[in-house]
């Protein structure tokens, strides 16, 4: 029986595609020599498909401010009214007490409740609220 190597998908760090595009911008290199890059500096072996589709939005990337620089991939909101209502109440009280994460979830899921969003549709988690 033949067993087929599955190759493990590899997400590169915000902070680190960053940095692939800083260099790139500087060293003009194929899409292979970039992957070796990577391997050589952070021990990943990416795909030359992921240097292509990262480089693609190179100047984007270099314009934009890092802001979560370990987040590895941007999912869609599902409930934008639910984040709208949170991030209202973390503006509000931010000043006047900690906000823990279990306090955080706690509203959306009050919030939440109060949209009309089942209970079962969202896992609220540290994930989620990140």
């Amino acid at each position: 029986m033949l067993h087929k190597k599955v190759k493990k998908k590899v997400f590169l760090t915000d902070a680190q595609k960053y940095e692939l595009c800083l260099y790139a911008n500087n060293n003009k290199r194929t899409r292979a020599q970039y992957a070796d890059w990577v391997e050589q500096k952070w021990g990943v072996r990416v795909d030359e498909t992921t240097i292509t589709r990262i480089l693609q939005n190179k100047d984007k990337r270099l314009s934009t401010e890092v802001i979560h620089p370990e987040q590895k991939r941007h999912r869609p909101v599902t409930f934008p009214e639910l984040e709208l209502a949170l991030k209202e109440f973390v503006l509000c009280y931010q000043h006047r007490a900690i906000l823990s994460d279990a306090i955080l979830i706690e509203k959306a899921k009050l919030l939440a409740s109060g949209l009309g969003i089942p209970e079962n549709v969202l896992q609220f988690s540290s994930g989620w609220l990140q």
